[in-house]
């Protein structure tokens, strides 16, 4: 027997991430905020755990509501982790 009014699965929301001159970076796609301090951020996104590393970093904007945020101060680097890298205990485990 079909299944009837099976919910759909969420749509992901895209990613994007712009990056003026190494001092403004701005995300769509965010999820979570993991960790944060003025030299290192760590966010879970639609692509995977992001790990943005700098010196004077700041969030100007963070509205994980719409999966957006913006980061001012000198970026020196940015990382992505697979999917599910940054998530802890027995279900990031599974994954």
């Amino acid at each position: 027997m079909p299944k009837q009014n099976a919910p759909a699965e969420a749509a992901a929301r895209p990613h994007t991430l712009s990056l003026e001159n190494r001092k403004t970076l701005t995300l769509t796609g965010v999820n979570e905020v993991t960790a944060f301090d003025e030299k290192q951020l760590i966010l879970r996104t639609e692509a995977g755990q992001l790990t943005i590393d700098g010196e004077g970093l700041h969030v100007t904007a963070l509205l994980l509501e719409e999966g957006r945020a913006a980061i001012d101060g000198q970026i020196n680097a940015l990382a992505y982790s697979r999917r599910g890298a940054g998530r802890k205990g027995l279900a990031g485990l599974l994954r």
